[in-house]
């Protein structure tokens, strides 16, 4: 393998991709509203919000820690066949596990009503089972990444533009949607298979049983970051209104935004930080960071209404309340993913990464049970919890990276 890598090439590249991601995501979304109305892309987000807990499954958490194991075998490539095939072994099953999870729910009169969507939308799992971005981030070489993700969403934009044209077209999007992230996920797998010459290998069950139980704590670690996030939108859109779902989207994807340079400044340096550096460059990044995010944070506010009508057109403005509820998330989720994936995961603290997760997740349905009880579950109330957590979240890492003296 050549090992040969550019580091700032690498920073680059997966900025590129979160790019790309987030770009095509806002043409899409204004395209969609305008097309299928406000409802009609609230369902749709609501149905994702859902099937999204099943790509979670899926992935189980590799996409946190595999990278690492990357990181530490790509010069040993009887032990990278032996991670890969166990990885691809474990997805797979998985994916086959969703359909069947489906059954129960089918039970739920409401989640019954949007069944066919649901299971059409849950095929998006074979690409997330097929594309190994883990391996790519491990070998520090995302250019090939970068490149099939520019033509797949290119491809989906493309599609859409021209092929979806009124409010019941939902169906015909989610097709192009699953189409091009399956073709995005083969090209993946067959370029890895390229770059390292690998073969799947018969692995034992009890090598499995070590991959999932290694994978086990992340896997409840996104569980728990699904049930603030995703769990927001199911919940907006179990006992209120699609469109206010959609209105919430809107202005959580203007927030996310603003989060891309750190998700991409976390993903370029992780394998630094595995191989180890030192607490003074550390804090650097923690304070370059948060003073960054917060002055995005105050410029958001002050072109808000103007971002809200660009993104989702006129008839969104209505929902411009929501936007200055959830921008402190730039700063908070920002220095959060430092502390937790460079600082805690990359140092081997894996126990204290997800319990921070576990007890915001316990935290954030306790206080929604709260609010229901007491009457007062209201989309504000619900947005301002959702905000709450993440602080909860940050303040929780924080003392666990003071605590070991990581930072």
């Amino acid at each position: 393998m050549d090992l040969k890598i550019n580091p700032f090439l690498n920073f680059l590249n997966i900025g590129i991709i979160k790019i790309l991601n987030i770009g095509s995501k806002y043409i899409l979304v204004g395209y969609l509203i305008r097309v299928l109305g406000e409802n009609g892309y609230g369902t749709l987000t609501w149905v994702d919000s859902i099937v999204q807990y099943f790509i979670m499954l899926i992935n189980f958490g590799f996409d946190l820690y595999a990278a690492k194991y990357i990181v530490e075998n790509k010069n040993n490539p009887k032990r990278l066949n032996e991670v890969i095939t166990s990885i691809y072994y474990i997805k797979s099953l998985l994916f086959l596990l969703c359909f069947i999870l489906l059954i129960p729910l089918s039970f739920n009169l409401q989640i019954n009503n949007y069944l066919n969507l649901i299971s059409l939308m849950l095929i998006l799992g074979l690409g997330e089972v097929l594309m190994p971005i883990w391996f790519f981030q491990g070998i520090e070489k995302m250019k090939s990444v970068t490149i099939l993700t520019f033509t797949t969403k290119l491809l989906l934009i493309l599609l859409t533009i021209f092929f979806i044209k009124k409010s019941n077209d939902i169906n015909l999007y989610i097709v192009f949607l699953v189409f091009t992230n399956a073709v995005w996920g083969l090209l993946g797998f067959l370029k890895m298979k390229k770059e390292i010459q690998f073969e799947f290998i018969k692995i034992s069950k009890l090598t499995l049983i070590k991959y999932l139980k290694e994978g086990y704590l992340f896997f409840i670690g996104k569980v728990s970051t699904f049930i603030f996030n995703m769990g927001t939108l199911f919940i907006i859109g179990y006992f209120y209104s699609k469109g206010n779902v959609a209105g919430f989207d809107i202005a959580i994807k203007i927030v996310f935004v603003f989060i891309i340079p750190f998700e991409v400044l976390q993903q370029a340096i992780y394998p630094k930080f595995v191989r180890g550096i030192n607490k003074s460059y550390i804090k650097k990044i923690l304070i370059y960071s948060f003073f960054f995010s917060l002055l995005m944070a105050i410029s958001t506010y002050i072109f808000s209404e103007k971002i809200i009508s660009i993104f989702g057109g006129n008839t969104m403005i209505k929902y411009n309340f929501i936007l200055p509820i959830v921008l402190p998330l730039i700063p908070i989720v920002s220095s959060t993913i430092i502390l937790g994936n460079c600082i805690m995961v990359a140092n081997g603290y894996f126990k204290e990464y997800n319990r921070s997760l576990i007890i915001t997740a316990f935290l954030f349905v306790l206080f929604i049970i709260i609010l229901k009880a007491t009457n007062n579950l209201n989309l504000i109330n619900i947005i301002i919890v959702r905000v709450l957590a993440d602080l909860i979240l940050l303040l929780i890492r924080l003392y666990y990276c003071l605590k070991y003296k990581l930072i």
